[in-house]
């Protein structure tokens, strides 16, 4: 629902400011997305991959927990929730449709990327935006953030959860690695979204470890639980 907000300040679209960011990293974004079609088990590999943002989401916590690493799995938690907060905040002066539109590249006109994701929010973003009856319904909410990339931000959360538990540690880390190329080709970003998205999730799971390892969190837990033995 924030980045609805987010979207219905009507900032100016910035896709093409990221463009140009995206070109002064050297990134040529319609040869990148050509060299991901052109390998077929490639582009169905990255389409799967970005399919197990929710998964990941719901299961590794309790992974986490079952494995004994219960603090690691209220940090990922409240990690995701702080992403998700100062992503919203960002959007705000970086609203973009996305770079299938940007490029007026239709999901039909590729072979072997699915690409339906990276334009499927874009309607949203027109309502909310300018249509002054617009409703938002929760069944049909998207995900509507390009900048920075929520998908890389959890690549990378994921990964750092999951390595406390040595035996799915490197198959998350690849799965992500993958989810993350993912954000491209399915979800319509900017390489420059990646780099921010990446940039969040640091900044997000730094702030969680200081804020959980504090004194005063500790005692709250602490109490917490004494009561729930009480219980």
């Amino acid at each position: 629902m924030s980045t609805y907000v987010a979207f219905a300040l009507k900032m100016p679209l910035q896709d093409q400011q990221l463009l140009q960011l995206d070109r002064l990293l050297g990134i040529d974004w319609l040869s990148l997305i050509a060299f991901f079609d052109a390998h077929p088990l490639l582009a169905k590999s990255l389409m799967l991959a970005y399919q197990t943002f929710h998964y990941q989401l719901l299961f590794l916590p309790v992974v986490l927990s079952l494995c004994g690493h219960r603090s690691r799995a209220y940090q990922l938690v409240g990690t995701y929730g702080l992403i998700c907060v100062i992503a919203s905040i960002i959007t705000i002066w970086y609203p973009a449709l996305g770079t299938y539109t940007d490029f007026s590249l239709r999901p039909g006109d590729l072979k072997n990327i699915n690409g339906i994701l990276g334009v499927e929010y874009v309607p949203q973003i027109v309502a909310v935006r300018n249509d002054p009856n617009f409703a938002l319904q929760l069944e049909h909410a998207s995900g509507i953030i390009s900048f920075p990339s929520v998908h890389a931000a959890v690549a990378v959360l994921c990964s750092w959860g999951a390595w406390t538990i040595r035996w799915i540690r490197f198959p998350m880390i690849f799965l992500n690695a993958l989810m993350l190329l993912a954000a491209i080709t399915e979800g319509g970003h900017y390489v420059v979204d990646l780099v921010a998205g990446i940039g969040v999730a640091g900044f997000s799971i730094a702030s969680v470890l200081y804020i959980s390892r504090s004194g005063s969190v500790q005692f709250y837990r602490s109490q917490f639980q004494r009561n729930a033995q009480q219980i």
